[in-house]
């Protein structure tokens, strides 16, 4: 199992570096990212469920680096952008929750070669477009 880092170990490890604020790429990011997202936002076969999910993370995790950059910062482990949003983002804890049971089945079907059931997609994907919709937001504001 792995470990839960927290923001404050995430740098003291030296896992969040700091890095010159980058806007342009973080735009370029963001761009990417909700391409991404309006390739998936339709209706799939249930046999693609899978990579459906995989690409629902992929655009959240580009946000969130995206947000990093606009700060200044750069992450090398995907469970410390979660951290990085249970540490700035003010109630979100339900969706940091639900972004990191995401990141899971992500690597499950990336490095294990699982497949998720369309099921699962059904049950999350308005909560996985809620998030994407709201991380937007958050960085349209920084």
């Amino acid at each position: 199992m792995e470990k839960e880092l927290d923001w404050k170990e995430c740098i003291r490890q030296g896992i969040v570096r700091n890095m010159t604020p980058d806007p342009e790429r973080a735009a370029h990011l963001v761009s990417m990212a909700m391409l991404r997202f309006g390739f998936w936002n339709r209706e799939i076969e249930p046999k693609f469920s899978a990579l459906k999910v995989e690409a629902y993370y992929e655009v959240i995790k580009e946000i969130v680096f995206a947000m990093l950059y606009r700060k200044g910062l750069d992450c090398s482990n995907h469970i410390c952008l979660i951290s990085y949003l249970k540490e700035n983002v003010s109630d979100f804890d339900y969706e940091t929750n639900k972004i990191d049971e995401l990141r899971r089945a992500r690597n499950d079907i990336a490095y294990r070669g699982f497949n998720v059931s369309n099921d699962y997609l059904k049950q999350n994907e308005l909560e996985f477009k809620w998030i994407i919709g709201k991380l937007k937001e958050i960085t349209e504001k920084d």
